[in-house]
């Protein structure tokens, strides 16, 4: 057994809860708290020290959940304070269903903040995460756009969710009829938000209201007659709606696409910072080079995964010769995968062998995330993605485009994995 201190943090907005567990898992310091500050961690630094000093330990492992953002200012001191480089510091950032689920084996203990810290440290003691928190500052950076940008995206679509069940209120057969390819297209918003309203323009002779939408779109309808005729079949068809209902609808919408119009321009200015920060990452410009991939989605793929040889790190048991043995790609691949939740957990009991196989999505929401809008894109430009999707969307039995996506996204991690680990551009199998 590796003679290595075990800690244990609970975070908390005014505190910092720790547990100091022997390797054995004695305990030898049971619960220690801290102000979460500069001075609380100070003195929690010199307490980690004087334990190591006093009983030889090899090394240290600090783990904490990934709650908020109240454990990084505590972790980026920890991994910036070189007193603690002899020590082999190794930081572990646990999914909260991890601890959650471990919990569970202490049904019999309470629920307390002096508590939680241990089942932290048990948890990793006697299951060490494979891979440690990376504290790269400039990948944080880069993190942070990216996930900001997620923010923003996750905001616009509630914003358009919301204008469209308001939408069914002003003209309810709208949406069914589409009487413009988007609904959130210039010309249609034009259409909803301006004066004359939806009603005036019905009323105008068809030839007209195609003149009058040609001019409002810029001159860039491809068929304003058609257009009008079904913006006219909308009129004839939607529910009526009541006077005194009609102005607050109105309102609602205007400031709802407003709402949406800001959102879209903010999220213009994040992909503008994002695409500036990529300059300083050599290795994640090669995911850019991909084929419909650009710089906002290899960003978010490589600011998640983070420095990739973390992953071809230290040994690896191999169930099959009963022994440790150095890590490869696709090793890293399906860590990689593990941490997006992009894997289906086997299931089986004796002779049964599950079947109907469920994909764990317990992992990094933002990395799946990209990863699947990455390979939404290659499925569309690269030819051998698109085999893939196709093939894989004609076996799905329910919730075809779904399954056939999240599948060639999980097929694109091996990609995703060589690039950032040869740090070479992508090249198609033609020209290999």
């Amino acid at each position: 057994m590796h003679n290595r201190l075990q800690v244990g943090i609970d975070f908390c907005q005014k505190r910092a809860d720790f547990c100091l567990l022997f390797p054995d898992g004695r305990p030898l310091e049971s619960h220690i708290a801290v102000d979460n500050s500069y001075l609380g961690y100070s003195r929690a630094k010199q307490l980690l020290l004087d334990a190591l000093d006093d009983y030889a330990f090899d090394g240290i492992d600090v783990s904490g959940e990934a709650t908020g953002y109240l454990w990084l200012p505590f972790f980026l001191q920890l991994a910036a304070d070189h007193d603690l480089d002899p020590h082999d510091l190794r930081l572990h950032l646990l999914n909260p269903r991890w601890v959650k689920w471990f919990k569970k084996c202490f049904a019999q203990d309470d629920k307390t903040d002096q508590k939680d810290p241990y089942y932290i440290a048990e948890r990793t003691r006697t299951r060490s995460p494979d891979i440690a928190w990376s504290a790269d500052p400039r990948i944080l950076a880069l993190r942070f756009y990216t996930r900001f940008r997620f923010h923003m995206v996750q905001n616009l679509a509630r914003e358009k969710c919301y204008f469209s069940a308001f939408l069914v209120l002003k003209a309810s057969a709208y949406r069914r009829i589409k009487p413009f390819s988007d609904v959130f297209g210039v010309t249609s918003r034009l259409v909803l938000t301006q004066q004359p309203t939806l009603d005036d323009l019905a009323e105008l002779p068809v030839e007209d209201l195609a003149m009058h939408l040609h001019e409002m779109s810029g001159h860039h309808l491809r068929d304003p007659l058609k257009n009008a005729r079904k913006l006219k079949r909308v009129a004839e068809e939607s529910f009526p709606l009541e006077q005194r209902l009609a102005l607050p609808v109105q309102r609602i919408l205007d400031l709802t696409l407003e709402h949406i119009s800001f959102l879209e321009g903010q999220i213009k200015r994040v992909n503008q910072w994002i695409a500036t920060e990529l300059q300083q990452h050599p290795s994640i410009q090669q995911l850019a080079t991909i084929p419909g991939v650009g710089p906002v989605f290899s960003s978010g793929n490589g600011a998640e995964i983070g420095n990739i040889q973390r992953f071809l790190q230290g040994p690896k048991w191999d169930a099959k010769r009963k022994r440790y043995r150095s890590r490869n790609l696709r090793d890293a691949e399906d860590a990689v995968a593990k941490i997006a939740g992009l894997w289906w957990p086997r299931s089986s009991s004796g002779d049964f062998e599950a079947q109907d196989r469920r994909m764990a999505k317990t992992g990094n929401r933002y990395l799946r995330y990209y990863l699947i809008q990455a390979a939404n894109k290659m499925r569309s430009d690269i030819p051998e993605y698109a085999a893939f999707y196709a093939r894989k969307f004609k076996v799905a039995s329910k919730h075809h485009h779904k399954r056939a996506l999240v599948l060639t996204a999980r097929k694109s991690v091996g990609l995703v994995v060589g690039l950032l680990h040869r740090n070479e551009p992508y090249r198609s199998k033609e020209r290999h």
